[in-house]
């Protein structure tokens, strides 16, 4: 006879802070890509928070192997965060300006508004605006002013010293991708989800998720430890969800570890680990879980609100393929006909239905689309239109519609 957690329902057993707290005094701690980057988009406060957490873990700390290619293929990118954002916010601050001086200017004409006093208000709106793009730079300036020349990078180097797993063998690296495949188009998990943000040019693919997974399993299990991932994603091939609210890891992959190992796993998001950093003795600041939280956050409603592609915006990203990737921008356009282009429809593009063919068909997109995105031509969280299925491709919703609208013209 067996009990509740017995079996295939021990991945259901949820963790109680008891038992949080022991897995942070105990466990492998394996650290994901995305918190690495995140320091760089932290407060410097809550960066060093967080770091001296780390490194109170002392040889219980680990970061895959993966989850370190990721991070340099992606460091620049999250260094020059900041700056971005800053420039995102005073761009979008002139052009709210814009409208708000084109609508007083309507306002005025309608009822008859001399122009001294649309005068007087439109420079109120001006001064306003100037106000704040400069309290944005000077928050940036400060920004900078802690973080002369690059500290995270000096602060990683000394903590991930013999922290980090070593690369697998040629042949083992592509049997992980291999089944990395097979459990995108069966949405086993971890990382189905991420089955249409393949790196550009990368010989992983869409496999990244899986091989941080495989990756700290076996190192875990080579210690015999229970296992905590700490990591911003938030997506559900990683954790249980009800509504907002995270109960634990995936109980496929906690029912997955404990098969392997007889141990349990555990996930934490960057948020929870700082809330918990008295269980390892180390003083955070009282904003710093906050602040980690923030970004968790803008990542969460950025999920729940995706981009939806638009006429003009599908218009380009078909120019481009035609001229770079033309199989691609011919496969695309079968959609007209409904959201699943199917892999025998598209055989006489040169696809092969197997999912490492059906990986490399997807490559020549994603340059595109990583290119015009760069450029601001396409929407940052616009998303994949080909997602990898089991008999085809699935493209959004709205593409379709979209595609035989420009048929037509």
């Amino acid at each position: 006879m067996n009990g509740l957690y017995d079996g295939e329902f021990a991945g259901y057993k949820i963790a109680s802070p008891a038992e949080l707290d022991t897995a942070l005094r105990e466990a492998v701690v394996a650290v994901d890509a995305n918190v690495l980057l995140d320091l760089y988009r932290f407060s410097p406060r809550t960066s060093s928070d967080l770091i001296n957490t780390f490194k109170s873990l002392g040889d219980r700390l680990v970061v895959p192997h993966q989850a370190l290619r990721e991070f340099w293929r992606h460091r620049q990118r999250a260094q020059g965060s900041p700056r971005g954002a800053t420039k995102t916010a005073t761009d979008a601050l002139a052009k709210s300006g814009r409208g708000m001086t084109d609508t007083l200017t309507i306002w005025a004409k309608a009822v008859g508004v001399n122009h001294g006093d649309l005068t007087q208000l439109t420079g109120q709106v001006n001064e306003l605006v100037r106000g704040l793009q400069e309290k944005l730079q000077q928050s940036l300036a400060h920004t900078d002013a802690d973080r002369v020349g690059d500290p995270i990078l000096e602060q990683l180097e000394e903590l991930l010293r013999g922290r980090v797993t070593s690369p697998l063998p040629d042949e083992e690296h592509a049997e992980c991708v291999a089944e990395a495949g097979r459990r995108t188009v069966a949405e086993i998990p971890p990382g189905y989800k991420d089955a249409g943000k393949q790196e550009d040019g990368s010989a992983d693919g869409g496999a990244g998720d899986y091989l941080v997974w495989y990756q700290a399993t076996r190192y875990a299990q080579e210690h015999q430890r229970d296992l905590l991932i700490v990591t911003r994603d938030e997506k559900e091939d990683w954790w249980w969800r009800q509504g907002a609210e995270f109960i634990g890891p995936r109980p496929e992959l906690a029912l997955e570890y404990g098969s392997l190992t007889g141990r349990r796993l555990f996930l934490m998001r960057p948020t929870d680990l700082l809330a918990r950093a008295f269980v390892l003795e180390v003083d955070v600041d009282e904003d710093s879980s906050a602040d980690a939280g923030r970004l968790f956050h803008l990542a969460e409603i950025d999920n729940q609100q995706p981009a939806t592609w638009t006429l003009e915006e599908l218009a380009v990203l078909l120019v481009e393929l035609d001229a770079h990737a033309p199989a691609q921008g011919a496969a695309l356009r079968l959609a007209a006909s409904g959201p699943v282009i199917r892999y025998d429809e598209v055989s006489e593009l040169g696809i092969d239905p197997t999912y490492s063919k059906v990986d490399r068909f997807t490559r020549p997109y994603l340059r595109v689309t990583v290119t015009l995105k760069n450029q601001g031509l396409l929407h940052p969280a616009l998303p994949s239109i080909f997602r990898i299925g089991a008999v085809g491709f699935t493209v959004p919703e709205e593409v379709p519609a979209l595609l035989r609208t420009l048929a037509a013209n």
